[in-house]
């Protein structure tokens, strides 16, 4: 019989624990280099072996681009896919193979077979990344007992401590590429979780980027070598904040050492100085980012920050001493004792893995305890404690308004609700003599706009029978199940029979839920778009910045609808490349988005896109559409060397009704953007964080046709 663990899938850093057969307790298993903790890092190799933990963080240390890490705040992206060697991965793939590494390893460790796993997942994950995950333990061959939510594991760990009396916590998680913010109410027999909030895309890795970003501007300003344009240099960087985040938990300042190569093959050697107030100042709206969540969620359970025990602090990253300021600022005293950061999270994970759900440890008095090798005696799970977990999202569906006027998200269930939970809708449904079929949107999220949640899948009920009573009725039934994963099932009542459902792909143009339903109908064949994405690939842009945009404009093309709208891709820098024209083959444009790189239009900001986006979208006499709708797209992170001629060939575009949206980030100019967009609402400014966002509402925009 093999034994049961908890694992923690981190972001950055990965944990296994199991049950001690002797005490009955929690405890690390340590990897082979005696640390509880491994690096979530893959490298692959040339002759396909793939490195895992230290070994291949060490290997992204030296810049190999054969490494990768953080593909976990990818789970469940379709766009995201990777390739080495000529095999592609998905986040799902990756994650397999580090889990089938960590248990490897563990099994070595601990002399056990490893038979089931309990897997951590951020309490913020969605439905799909919570499948994805349980995908990869699946992949990886682990029988995946259950996941659960990373504070709800923390919680598990610091019920260790067997405080006497009831306790309300806040569990303030905050990992290398997550953040949560939980409320629980801990007593010996039970934790409930009152409830969640937290942002994915939120992290320590982004306190790391900061970082970067302030040695990359320094050393550039002090020595003129961008470290950011050689993909090696900007990896080495990434490691090197890393180093120097840690660093600065104990110390005030740290002096940076820096050597690169010139563009001539000079070495160049630079000492940069960053204290821990300049940390602070440059990363300070990260902290506002987990404030704003933190009070948001304190205030819809209507708690204040009187009514807490305290807060307890999980996650590596909540080692700097700005996250301490915060809790004790916001709450008057220190954080909560009692837990370890780092191992938290997987030894609450191997308590539930030994427990049932009422929270009785899984034994037998004749046999040993399951999990627990050379078990003699009946020993109990040391932290056994019944669970009450709630969902961080609400379920609902598109729905018409009671007015008919719109269509609307139907909160189904609604969020920090506790789960598992099920609740169920009629539909009257009219039935023809065959083809009989009801199509659901499913969404997580409480917005009233269908559009501002996310869209699960598109669930079609198939296999409804013509029956005497029409329209028939066909109950629907939705739930959380433990692991905050969604399911969808249909019975059609005048039969009592369980229908078939397929779960199928989201259609690209989902912009009909914002018509009117009275219109669908009416609706005529819509106009014809050509959108040309311009991106400014001048030395700033290099590193992270290119990547998210990378990422942005997929999302963009795949939120748009081939049928309908052409995507074309243009560069510019000291020149400008129109790298795709306009067209409806966006497997090809995602292929030329992948290929961009800085440098090959040049480093600087001396040409401008409107003259060759103005020859591309020019309506001729020849064009057998001359009411198609033209948009450039066009996204900058720094000030132009010849604004005045751009401004000049920007507003000849808009003349010729060349509709331009200009989004800036970093160094653009605010004043520069609106010059050169169609109209003040066309520009605007982002953070590289909220890239993707941005460029979504510019797809949405687009596809409403609002210009």
């Amino acid at each position: 019989m093999g034994i049961r663990v908890g694992i923690d899938l981190g972001t950055t850093f990965s944990a296994v624990a199991r049950i001690n057969g002797d005490t009955g307790k929690p405890e690390i298993i340590k990897n082979s280099f005696d640390s509880p903790t491994t690096p979530s890092v893959l490298c692959f190799m040339p002759d396909g072996t793939v490195l895992f933990g230290e070994d291949a963080k060490g290997m992204q240390g030296m810049g190999n681009t054969n490494a990768i890490a953080f593909f976990k705040r990818n789970m469940a992206n379709e766009q995201f896919v990777v390739e080495f060697f000529g095999k592609t991965y998905t986040a799902t793939d990756l994650s397999a193979i580090l889990l089938k590494n960590l248990v490897k390893e563990a099994e070595q460790s601990c002399g056990e077979n490893i038979e089931a796993a309990v897997i951590t997942v951020p309490a913020y994950f969605t439905h799909k990344e919570r499948q994805a995950t349980i995908d990869a333990g699946k992949k990886a061959g682990l029988h995946v007992l259950a996941i659960i939510n990373e504070p709800t594991a923390a919680a598990f760990a610091y019920g260790l401590n067997e405080k006497s009396g009831e306790q309300t916590v806040l569990i303030y998680d905050l990992g290398g590429g997550t953040f949560d913010v939980t409320i629980a109410r801990i007593n010996q027999n039970k934790i409930d979780i009152l409830g969640s909030d937290g942002n994915h895309e939120l992290g320590g890795k982004d306190w790391d980027d900061c970082i970067a970003r302030y040695l990359a501007q320094q050393f550039l300003e002090e020595y003129g070598v961008d470290l950011g344009e050689d993909d090696e240099m900007a990896a080495a960087l990434l490691v090197t904040a890393e180093s120097v985040k840690k660093q600065l938990t104990s110390k005030d300042e740290v002096n940076v050492p820096l050597t690169c190569q010139d563009i001539h093959g000079n070495t160049i050697r630079g000492n940069i100085v960053i204290t821990e107030s300049l940390f602070e100042e440059i990363s300070d709206f990260l902290i506002g980012a987990t404030k704003e969540l933190t009070n948001g969620l304190i205030q819809s359970i209507g708690l204040s920050w009187s009514d807490f025990t305290g807060a307890i602090l999980v996650g590596g990253s909540t080692r700097m001493r700005m996250i301490h300021h915060y809790v004790r600022a916001m709450s008057g005293k220190d954080p909560l004792a009692g837990v370890n950061v780092d191992e938290a999270v997987a030894l609450g994970a191997a308590i539930r893995a030994n427990i049932d759900d009422n929270g009785n440890s899984i034994s037998l008095a004749s046999k040993r305890l399951p999990g627990i090798s050379g078990n003699k005696k009946n020993i109990g799970v040391i932290g056994a404690k019944a669970v009450s977990d709630v969902t961080a999202h609400a379920l609902g569906m598109i729905a018409v308004s009671e007015d008919g006027e719109r269509y609307v998200n139907s909160v189904i269930i609604p969020k920090n609700t506790t789960i598992p939970a099920e609740k169920k809708r009629s539909y009257h449904f009219r039935t023809r003599a065959k083809d009989n079929e009801l199509e659901v949107y499913v969404l997580q999220g409480a917005y009233p706009r269908p559009l501002d949640n996310t869209i699960i899948d598109k669930y079609t009920i198939t296999k409804i029978e013509k029956t005497a009573k029409n329209p028939s009725i066909i109950e629907v039934s939705y739930r959380y199940t433990s692991n905050g994963v969604v399911e969808v099932s249909a019975v059609q009542t005048e039969t009592g029979k369980e229908l078939p459902i397929q779960i199928e792909k989201i259609p690209a143009d989902m912009s009909w839920t914002d018509g009117s339903p009275k219109d669908q109908a009416a609706a005529g064949t819509p106009q014809e778009i050509e959108v040309i994405l311009a991106i400014d690939l001048s030395g700033s842009m290099s590193g992270e910045p290119v990547k998210k945009a990378q990422a942005a404009m997929k999302e963009f093309v795949r939120q748009m609808d081939p049928q309908i709208v052409k995507v074309g891709l243009l560069a510019f820098a000291d020149h400008v490349n129109m790298l795709l024209r306009p067209t409806d083959d966006y497997k090809r444009a995602m292929r030329e988005i992948d290929a961009i790189k800085v440098g090959i239009v040049g480093i600087c900001n001396r040409a401008e896109p409107f003259t060759e986006a103005f020859s591309a979208l020019q309506i001729s006499r020849f064009d057998k559409n001359k009411d198609k709708i033209r948009y450039l797209v066009l996204l900058t992170d720094g000030v132009w060397d010849n604004a005045g001629y751009a401004i000049k060939q920007a507003k000849r575009c808009h003349k010729d009704g060349i509709e331009v949206m200009a989004l800036g980030f970093g160094g653009a100019d605010y004043h520069f953007l609106k010059q050169i967009a169609s109209t003040d609402e066309f520009a605007s400014l982002t953070n590289l964080s909220d890239l993707a966002g941005s460029f979504s509402k510019i797809a949405q925009a687009i596809g409403e046709g609002q210009i």
